[in-house]
């Protein structure tokens, strides 16, 4: 195994780093592609309008969503469920985790915002918490059935 800081983020399966890897690889080409073509646009056809600030804060969560996606959707996630017992099982799983994850955003940005004063207050408090849950939740069962889909088709 090739030492790395990297070691500390990746999974044990061989399979599983081998392909965030790549992802990871992908992601930084198309950083380079698109940082260069920022560059290229605000130099060479003179648009000093662009704001690099703002490309600079942007870029790392590109990056991030970027890898995000290609994991959940290679279905790479849940190696271990290829039959229906296994697939519900998952699937309690992936309901309390994401409830779970979406009680402690709400905490985080409840403790960041401070306690609503008023009903929209209340609501822009709620909301994103409520959003975030069920966009986490969706993301978890598509990459759940992704990876059931093809743990099937690696069995047959």
């Amino acid at each position: 195994m090739i030492h790395s800081f990297l070691n500390a983020f990746l999974p044990e399966d061989e399979y599983k780093r081998t392909r965030i890897l790549y992802f990871m690889a992908e992601t930084t080409f198309l950083t380079v592609v698109i940082l260069l073509l920022f560059g290229l646009i605000k130099y060479i056809l003179n648009f000093s309008h662009l704001d690099a600030d703002l490309l600079i804060m942007i870029v790392p969560f590109l990056m991030m969503a970027y890898a995000y996606f290609r994991y959940i959707f290679s279905g790479i996630e849940h190696t271990e469920v290829s039959n229906k017992q296994d697939y519900k099982k998952e699937r309690r799983i992936v309901i309390k985790r994401s409830l779970l994850v979406g009680i402690i955003f709400f905490i985080i940005f409840l403790i960041v915002k401070g306690i609503p004063t008023s009903y929209v207050e209340g609501l822009d408090l709620i909301v994103p918490s409520v959003i975030f849950t069920i966009l986490y939740f969706l993301f978890d069962l598509f990459s759940l059935k992704r990876s059931t889909m093809k743990n099937k088709e690696l069995d047959d």
